[in-house]
């Protein structure tokens, strides 16, 4: 399981972007279950709200819906269910111009956890993916290109 940095939703490949959707709906149905996820790469999550994961997952399915992928209503009822995550009415954020991303109450989206330090590590395994033809090149170079926008030295990535 994991939850790539928030940065890189809208630069994902669709198999990532796709996978993440899936890996949402994993989460909440283990928190459904168990009342916390318990997984090495997302135990963070139990830090946060369930807010945080609502947007998150809201992110990844704007991303999906303005690529034209559907979600179903199965999926939909899936989240209403584990998390009480309507998306029909979607939770409040606001994204500023170089990608920052914050709840109603001014918090950033999963601060401490999707920090720059966790953004470089989902980066390094992407170079790793772009290096050994996993990820197009353009997909890899367009993730940098938006995440330098708020961090300029991740252009010597590339």
């Amino acid at each position: 399981m994991r939850l790539w940095h928030y940065r890189i939703i809208k630069t994902m490949s669709r198999q990532h972007l796709l996978g993440q959707w899936r890996e949402c709906l994993a989460i909440t149905g283990a928190i459904k279950k168990h009342g916390e996820v318990n997984h090495a790469t997302v135990n963070r999550l139990n830090d946060y709200s369930h807010d945080h994961l609502k947007l998150y997952t809201e992110l990844i399915k704007q991303e999906m819906q303005k690529r034209g992928y559907k979600t179903s209503e199965k999926s939909h009822q899936k989240l209403i269910d584990d998390i009480g995550y309507d998306w029909n009415r979607p939770i409040e954020y606001h994204e500023n111009e170089v990608g920052d991303v914050t709840l109603s109450d001014g918090t950033e989206l999963y601060a401490g956890f999707h920090d720059y330090r966790y953004l470089l590590q989902c980066l390094y395994m992407m170079q790793e993916k772009a290096d050994t033809n996993q990820i197009d090149q353009k997909v890899w170079n367009s993730m940098i290109e938006d995440v330098s926008r708020k961090y300029p030295e991740l252009t010597e990535l590339r």
